[in-house]
C-alpha cells in the first residue's frame, strides 16, 4: 500500500469518526491512558536505480521481515486522541553496483513516531482506529563503501499514517490488527507494517 492510499483511507476513517462521533457515546466512554505491543510483518519499499540482481550464489535481497512495536497514548474523547510509539521493522537488504562490482547491503530498520489519532466504535466491543503523525525513521548497517546515494542506510522524517481494528475481549484488554506506514526511512528505504496485539486500557 502506497502512502497516498493509507493517508486516503485514514481521512476517510477520521471523516467517519467526526460525522458519527456524536452518536458513539456511551454509558462507559472509553478514555484515558492506554499501553499496548504487536508483532507482525515489515514491508519494505526500496529505491531501484542502483539496484542489480543477486549473484549466482550470493544471498537475496530481502523486502520484509519480523517486526514489532510498542506504544502508549491517551485518549481525550471516546473518539480522538493521541500517541507515541517505537516500531523496529526487521532486516532489509539489497545488490547495488559500486563502481561495477555487485555489493550486498542490508540493514535494520526503526521508526519513532508521534501521531493524532481517532477511534469508531462500532458495536460494544469492536472499533475502527486511525493515527496520523509523524515518524523520525533510520535504517542502521548497510554498505559503508558504496556512495552516500546509493546506501539504504540513514535517518529520515516524514508522515505516518496507520489504520487497523480492535476487539475488545474483557473491560480493559483489547486484541488488535494493524497497517502502520511511516514513509522514508533512509534516503533509499521507505517502512511499514502489518501487526496483531494486544492494547491495554488504564
Amino acid at each position: 500500500m502506497t502512502k497516498t492510499q493509507a493517508c486516503t483511507v485514514l481521512a476517510a476513517l477520521l471523516l467517519g469518526t467526526a460525522s458519527m462521533g456524536a452518536y458513539a457515546a456511551g454509558p462507559s466512554q472509553d478514555t484515558g491512558f492506554y499501553a499496548g505491543g504487536a508483532i507482525g510483518r515489515s514491508s519494505y519499499s526500496l529505491s531501484g536505480s542502483n539496484s542489480v540482481p543477486a549473484p549466482w550464489g550470493g544471498e537475496k535481497s530481502s523486502k520484509s521481515g519480523t517486526a514489532y512495536k510498542m506504544y502508549g497514548g491517551y485518549r481525550l474523547t471516546e473518539t480522538f486522541g493521541v500517541e507515541v510509539g517505537y516500531a523496529r521493522l526487521g532486516r532489509v537488504s539489497q545488490w547495488t553496483a559500486v563502481n561495477g562490482i555487485s555489493s550486498h547491503q542490508n540493514g535494520t530498520g526503526s521508526a519513532f513516531y508521534a501521531a493524532a489519532t481517532a477511534r469508531l466504535p462500532i458495536g460494544e466491543s469492536f472499533a475502527l482506529n486511525g493515527r496520523l503523525g509523524l515518524a523520525r525513521g533510520s535504517v542502521s548497517g548497510g554498505d559503508k563503501w558504496a556512495p552516500s546515494y546509493q546506501r539504504i542506510s540513514g535517518n529520515a522524517t516524514g508522515v505516518m499514517a496507520g489504520f487497523g481494528a480492535e476487539y475488545r475481549v474483557t473491560q480493559n484488554l483489547s486484541v488488535t490488527a494493524d497497517y502502520d506506514y511511516f514513509g522514508k526511512v533512509s534516503k533509499q528505504a521507505k517502512g511499514g507494517m502489518f501487526s496483531v496485539g494486544l492494547k491495554a486500557s488504564f
